[in-house]
C-alpha cells in the first residue's frame, strides 16, 4: 500500500521469535464471509487471491449442511471475468489493475475513478480488454448500477480514515458481488467486520485489509502464532515492524492517509489491556537483517494490532513504522505533532488539503 520496497519484523515473545523479508499471502478459499486472520492458510500470490474471488465457489463440505439455508450469489456468466478497480487511477489502483492484467490478461479489467484523462490513459495501456468507467464511490445508486454487470470490485479508492460507511462494500453484498479492499483504517475495517453475517447470508465473498500491511502482516502473524503453539508455547507479545524504502511514486491520496493516521491516538494492547499513545512517538532501533540494518520505527495506529489481538488472543500487540530516507521521518513525527487539527476533518474535505500538502512535503522533505 504505497511505497515501492518494503521489509517487515513480526516478533513474538517469549518462545518463539522470527524475522521475515517479504513473503506472499496466505489464503484459503473464504466462502461469503469476512474471514479473520487465524486460518491456516496456503499458499498463493496477493493478486491471486483477489483473482480467484472472481471464480465460481465451491461450497466447503463443512458448510454443506447449510447450503440449503444460505441463499447462493447468482452466477453472472460470460466469456471473461470482468474486475472493476475502483480508484484505479490512483497509484495503489493502476498498480493493483496492471498487476492483474499481467497476471490473467483474459480478464476485463474496468479502470474506475473521477480522472478520465489518466483513466483512459491506463485503459489504453493495458489493452482492448480494459475501459475506463466514471464513478464516485459516495454515490450508492451509481455503485450499484455499476456493479450489476461485474464479478469483482477491488476497493483501493482511499483514504478510509474517517469513512463514516463501507458505502461499497453495501453496495457489493446488494448486487451478490465479490469483494475485496485495500482498507488501512483501523475504525473502517471493524465496521466492514459488521457486515459479516449480511456477506455469509447472500454468499457475496468478502475479504477487508488485504493489502501488504495490513494484509500479507496478518497472515505472517497468524503464522508466527500458530507456530509458537505447536511447540507448547503461548505467545506473550506480538510487535509489528515495518520499514520502507522511498516515496515509490506514492501521490496525495497516500499522503493524506499519512495525514490521517499521524492525526489518530496510536491503539495497542498491554498484557490485554487497551492503551492509547502519542502518533509517531515510542522509537526503537530494530535490525532488520542484512542489507536494510538497523532502523528507526515509530508507533503508529494500525488495523492488525487490534485484529491480532482479538483474533489471535495475544495479550500485548503493537505497530511500529519507519522509512527512508531518514529525514522523511522527521517530517512525520513533526507533522504528529502540527496535524490534529487538520486530522479531525472529514476525509471528504480533506481533498482541499491533498494536493498543496503533497507539494509542500516534497519540497521540504
Amino acid at each position: 500500500d504505497g511505497p515501492q520496497a518494503s521489509t517487515y519484523a513480526t516478533k513474538l515473545h517469549p518462545r518463539t521469535q522470527s524475522r521475515t523479508h517479504g513473503s506472499t499471502l496466505s489464503s484459503p478459499r473464504w466462502h461469503g464471509w469476512l474471514r479473520p486472520p487465524r486460518v491456516n492458510p496456503v499458499q498463493c500470490s496477493s493478486m491471486a487471491a483477489m483473482v480467484r474471488a472472481c471464480m465460481p465457489l465451491r461450497t466447503p463440505p463443512a458448510a454443506a449442511s447449510s447450503a440449503a439455508t444460505a441463499p447462493a450469489a447468482p452466477s453472472k456468466p460470460r466469456s471473461s471475468a470482468r474486475v472493476l478497480v475502483l480508484g484505479g487511477t490512483g497509484r495503489v489502483g493502476g498498480s493493483t489493475a496492471t498487476a492483474l492484467s499481467k497476471l490473467r490478461p483474459d480478464l476485463n479489467i474496468l479502470i474506475g475513478g473521477r480522472n478520465r484523462e489518466k483513466g483512459e490513459s491506463l485503459a489504453s495501456e493495458l489493452g482492448e480488454q480494459s475501459e475506463f468507467v466514471k464513478i464516485d464511490t459516495g454515490n450508492a445508486a451509481m455503485l450499484e448500477k455499476a456493479l450489476e454487470d461485474v464479478d469483482l470490485v477491488v476497493h483501493t479508492a482511499g483514504p478510509f480514515q474517517r469513512e463514516a460507511e463501507c458505502t461499497v462494500l453495501q453496495a457489493a453484498i446488494s448486487t451478490k458481488t465479490a469483494y475485496i479492499d485495500v482498507c488501512d483504517d483501523m475504525d473502517y475495517s471493524w465496521r466492514a467486520k459488521a457486515f459479516h453475517e449480511e456477506a455469509k447470508a447472500q454468499g457475496v465473498p468478502a475479504i477487508t485489509t488485504a493489502g501488504i500491511y495490513p494484509g500479507v502482516s496478518n497472515v505472517m502473524a497468524a503464522e508466527l502464532v500458530n507456530a509458537a503453539r505447536s511447540e507448547d508455547g503461548e505467545p506473550e507479545r506480538l510487535r509489528f515492524f515495518y520499514y520502507t524504502a522511498g516515496s515509490g511514486g506514492a501521490g496525495p491520496t497516500i499522503l493524506a492517509t499519512s495525514f490521517l493516521l499521524l492525526g489518530e491516538d496510536v491503539i495497542a494492547y498491554n498484557k490485554g489491556e487497551e492503551i492509547k499513545l502519542k502518533p509517531y512517538s515510542g522509537v526503537l532501533n530494530i535490525d532488520f537483517g542484512k542489507g536494510v540494518r538497523k532502523r528507526d520505527v515509530y508507533l503508529l495506529n494500525l488495523p492488525e494490532v487490534k485484529s491480532a489481538h482479538k483474533f489471535l488472543g495475544v495479550p500485548t500487540v503493537s505497530a511500529r513504522f519507519g522509512t527512508a530516507p531518514f529525514f522523511w521521518n522527521w517530517g512525520m513525527e513533526a507533522f504528529a505533532n502540527f496535524l490534529p487539527v487538520v486530522c479531525i476533518l472529514p476525509s471528504s474535505q480533506l481533498s482541499l488539503y491533498e494536493v498543496p500538502s503533497f507539494k509542500l512535503f516534497t519540497l521540504l522533505f
